[in-house]
């Protein structure tokens, strides 16, 4: 698998440090491994550092990486991305907010904390 994965459990959520090549069958792998820690810390709150993975390998691949975290999270769980500007471009986003998913993308740590906490 190209893409890595490191958790760390806060008391208000669960960070999660991915790493790696952002293609469709490792990602969509990462989404399903991430439900299963986040379940496992009983953590509704996920904050995902994006910073260390490359931009996806398709426009394609972000359309159904939204889509699976919106068929794996649904709307039970609060989940903000963060990430370089260049690498967003909000598809996943969208994709994944038109499926009823609680997940945002943003520029800083800050602002995407202060999201999942509001």
């Amino acid at each position: 698998m190209s893409i890595l994965l490191e958790f760390n459990k806060t008391p208000q959520f669960l960070i999660v440090m991915i790493t790696g090549e952002w293609t469709l069958t490792d990602v969509l792998k990462s989404i399903e491994d991430i439900k299963t820690e986040s379940d496992k810390q009983e953590a509704k709150l996920i904050l995902l550092d994006l910073q260390g993975l490359s931009s996806p390998d398709s426009e394609m691949t972000r359309f159904y990486s939204g889509e699976k975290i919106a068929s794996v999270f649904g709307s039970f769980y609060k989940i903000a991305g963060y990430s370089q500007i260049e690498k967003i471009n909000r598809f996943a986003e969208t994709v994944a907010i038109n499926r009823y998913a609680n997940f945002k993308m943003f520029t800083s740590e800050t602002d995407a904390i202060n999201w999942l906490q509001s």
